[in-house]
């Protein structure tokens, strides 16, 4: 896999990362971090099925039972769970590519085309997210465009998603597609170009679908993919890089205190996994609550703003307006006022 990147030198936040994963391996001990990574394939292998499976049957539920309160819940799940399919992804075949590139690929596949989301794409721009973080190089810097309360409403939906990751929400500022894999090399823009083809197949596949199984396509997947699935990523970026601290290389994410809910519908990945993620992005998912409990003290005491109240966290990105990436204040509560519990 090309990589244009790695003949440049590190740039400075690459260094004081590095410096954060020393230090951690210094007090938690070089065992316990390698332990914190040793894969346990039997739970890598529940986590693609159960997340297909779930869909899948999920997706039957809803062509099947009649309309009413079950069935909006259902249907609001269905937008999650097709968040799911792609983080599971995210985490199995995009950091710790399990099953080898080709195999890996194929999985990402049918994880990630029914999100309308093209793997190699995707996988191309997330890697350099995480080289780049926080630099102009950023594939992910298209989300800093999100400076008004009403393009982040409208990011909320698959309209406002493409047209931001192309780079058209903010005037005079050019900024290269978050998909673009030109210049990535021939094997991987043959990839991408397939993948083009497929989504292009199967969306034309939705047409004679429709037709014969209506209330599966339209109820079960097209209408969660159009509705839902945006709202659940607009609800996952903000416990992403939300808030972050530019000058602190602990700070990178929204620390937010993630319980067993939100570790769930998000797969450990977003809130206070976020940060840990991104100081160690091939730690799994089964081992990240642990990391959490055994890193949070050494983030708390360099700085970290942990954020326990999600409702906070809503206000301050869709009503107040905090900019995205920076330190946003703290609420003023009065000393008998309990924060929320995290979910």
């Amino acid at each position: 896999m090309a990589d244009d990147t790695a003949t440049l030198p590190p740039r400075h936040g690459e260094q004081d990362l590095a410096q954060v994963r020393q230090e951690i391996s210094a007090r938690l001990g070089r065992d316990t971090v390698a332990d914190l990574h040793r894969p346990r394939p039997w739970l890598d292998a529940l986590a693609v099925l159960a997340s297909v499976g779930l869909f899948g049957l999920n997706l039957h539920l809803l062509a099947s039972l009649p309309f009413g309160l079950t069935w909006g819940l259902l249907f609001v799940l269905q937008g999650f769970l097709l968040q799911l399919l792609g983080l599971v992804s995210h985490d199995l075949f995009v950091h710790r590519r399990l099953w080898g590139s080709t195999g890996s690929w194929l999985a990402s596949l049918v994880l990630t085309l029914p999100r309308l989301s093209l793997p190699t794409g995707y996988a191309q721009a997330h890697l350099a997210h995480h080289r780049w973080i926080g630099t102009e190089r950023d594939t992910e810097a298209y989300k800093q465009q999100l400076d008004s309360r009403g393009k982040r409403w409208l990011f909320a939906t698959l309209l406002g998603i493409k047209l931001a990751q192309a780079g058209k929400l903010k005037q005079g500022e050019s900024l290269k597609g978050y998909h673009d894999v030109s210049g990535q090399g021939e094997s991987v823009e043959r990839r991408a170009r397939l993948e083009k083809t497929l989504l292009r197949a199967g969306l034309l596949a939705l047409l004679p679908l429709a037709w014969l199984f209506p209330a599966h396509t339209l109820l079960g997947y097209l209408l969660p993919v159009l509705v839902v699935g945006p709202v659940a990523n607009s609800l996952r970026i903000i416990i992403e890089h939300a808030e972050a601290d530019p000058g602190n290389p602990w700070h990178w994410s929204t620390c937010y205190r993630t319980g067993p809910i939100s570790r769930l519908l998000f797969f450990w990945d977003s809130g206070d996994c976020h940060v840990i993620h991104h100081i160690f992005p091939r730690l799994p998912f089964y081992h990240m609550g642990r990391a959490v409990e055994l890193m949070r003290p050494l983030l708390l005491a360099h700085g970290v703003v942990e954020r326990r109240s999600y409702l906070d966290l809503l206000k301050g990105w869709f009503i107040q307006g905090y900019a995205h990436r920076s330190l946003w204040p703290r609420p003023r509560r009065s000393p008998s006022t309990p924060l929320s519990s995290a979910s």
